[in-house]
């Protein structure tokens, strides 16, 4: 069998699969970017811990303290918890979209 011939034969089949094929990886491509954007990212100050992290978001997550600080090590590849002033570490925070809390009234 030649290629012609199994085109001529199969045409159908073979761009189903190959659409199928490419919306799969666009769809992968949004869900992850998607998921990516569902958490927090906290710039580090200088004597930050991923403990006091866990305190001053207390209530946000459904997670005890220990798995919190356990998801971040893991999620941003820290090395004994240990971290850099200036840098920016994902948190298991979801984001809070719409909520412009930076607007201040003329009363306040």
């Amino acid at each position: 069998m030649t290629l012609k011939s199994i085109w001529d034969r199969y045409y159908i089949a073979i761009i189903f699969f190959v659409t199928c094929f490419v919306l799969g990886i666009v769809l992968l491509m949004v869900t992850v970017n998607q998921a990516e954007s569902d958490y927090n990212e906290v710039s580090v100050a200088s004597g930050d811990s991923i403990w006091a992290l866990a305190d001053e978001y207390a209530g946000e997550y459904k997670m005890s303290k220990q798995e919190f600080v356990a998801w971040v090590e893991k999620e941003n590849q820290l090395i004994d918890g240990k971290l850099t002033a200036g840098s920016t570490i994902t948190i298991p925070v979801k984001q809070v979209t719409g909520d412009d809390s930076s607007i201040q009234l003329a009363d306040e």
